[in-house]
C-alpha cells in the first residue's frame, strides 16, 4: 500500500503543512503525521474560523486511521477531539479513502465524524457535529484536480489544460493566504508547455463562509517580480471546500479554474 507522499517538489505543492513524524521503532506499515488544519464552526450563517493542529495515525496493514484534532468553538474556547480508529474505504479505485466514526455526542463530545484523505497528495478533509454546530476541518487547501480554461477576450479563442494545481495556505486568523500555482501556463499554446513550475502570490484576502472560503485580490504580484501579475482574482472554495471555482486575468488573457479537492470516483 502506498503511503502518503510528502511532495517537497513543485509538481503537487505539498506545502500543505503535512509532515511525517519520525519514529525508528514504528513498524513500516504504520505512519504518524502532523498537520496544520483550518476549521470553520458553522451555526446557520455564523462562522468561526480557527487554525490548529491534527495528529493522524495510519495503520496500512489494517487500513485504519485515527485523528486527534484541535480547534476553537463558537465561543473561542479551545477544544480537542480524539476519534477511535476508523476503517479507510477506497470507493473510487484511486488514491482517496473515506472514513467515519459512529461516536455519539454523549460519549465523545462529537458525532457524525466523517471525511476523506488523499494518499497521493496528503490532502485531508473531515467534518463532525457538536453542540448544535457543524465543524469542517481541512489541511491547507490543495486543489490538484483542476481544469484551467484560458480565453483571449479580443478574439474569443480558448484553450484548456489540467496541468496546474492550486494551493491556498491560510494564515492563523483566516484573513489572508498565500496562493501557489504549479505548472503555470500563461498562453493558449496547444503543446502543453509550462511557463513556470511554480508561482507564489502573497496576501490574498480570505473570507470564511458557511460553505467554504472566498479568496480575492484586485491585483497581486507573483514571485517572479514584474511578470505574471494577476488582476481581478476571485476563487470560491465551495461545497465545504470540496469544489473550486475561480477566475483571474493575466497578460490580457482571462483564466477560469474549476475542479475538486479530491478526484471524482471512477
Amino acid at each position: 500500500m502506498k503511503k502518503i507522499l510528502i511532495h517537497l517538489g513543485l509538481a503537487l505543492l505539498a506545502v500543505t503543512a503535512l509532515t511525517a513524524c519520525g519514529n525508528d521503532d514504528e513498524p513500516d506499515n504504520k505512519q504518524t503525521v502532523s498537520a496544520t488544519v483550518n476549521t470553520r464552526v458553522i451555526d446557520g450563517n455564523s462562522v468561526v474560523f480557527s487554525q490548529g493542529n491534527a495528529k493522524v495515525e495510519l495503520d496500512y496493514t489494517h487500513m485504519l486511521i485515527q485523528f486527534t484534532s484541535s480547534y476553537k468553538d463558537e465561543n473561542g474556547t479551545s477544544r480537542t477531539i480524539t476519534t477511535s480508529q476508523m476503517p479507510m474505504n477506497n470507493t473510487g479505485g484511486g488514491s482517496v479513502y473515506s472514513f467515519n466514526n459512529n461516536a455519539t455526542a454523549g460519549s465523545a463530545g462529537f458525532e457524525n465524524f466523517n471525511g476523506s484523505i488523499d494518499l497521493a497528495t496528503g490532502m485531508m478533509w473531515y467534518t463532525f457535529n457538536t453542540e448544535g454546530a457543524t465543524v469542517v476541518t481541512t489541511t491547507q487547501l490543495l486543489y490538484a484536480y483542476t481544469t484551467t480554461t484560458i480565453t483571449n477576450p479580443d478574439n474569443g479563442k480558448t484553450g484548456n489544460h489540467d496541468m496546474s494545481a492550486y494551493l491556498f495556505a491560510l494564515d492563523t486568523r483566516g484573513e489572508t493566504c498565500v496562493m501557489k500555482v504549479s505548472n503555470f501556463v500563461s498562453s493558449l499554446n496547444s503543446s502543453g508547455t509550462v511557463d513556470v513550475p511554480e508561482l507564489q502570490y502573497d496576501n490574498l484576502t480570505v473570507t470564511p463562509t458557511p460553505t467554504g472560503y472566498v479568496i480575492t485580490a484586485d491585483e497581486v504580484e507573483s514571485s517572479y517580480k514584474g511578470f505574471y501579475t494577476l488582476t481581478d482574482v476571485t476563487f470560491k472554495l465551495d461545497d465545504q471546500c470540496r469544489v473550486i471555482d475561480g477566475s483571474f486575468k493575466c497578460s490580457d488573457l482571462e483564466f477560469k479554474v474549476t475542479g475538486n479537492v479530491f478526484p471524482k470516483a471512477n
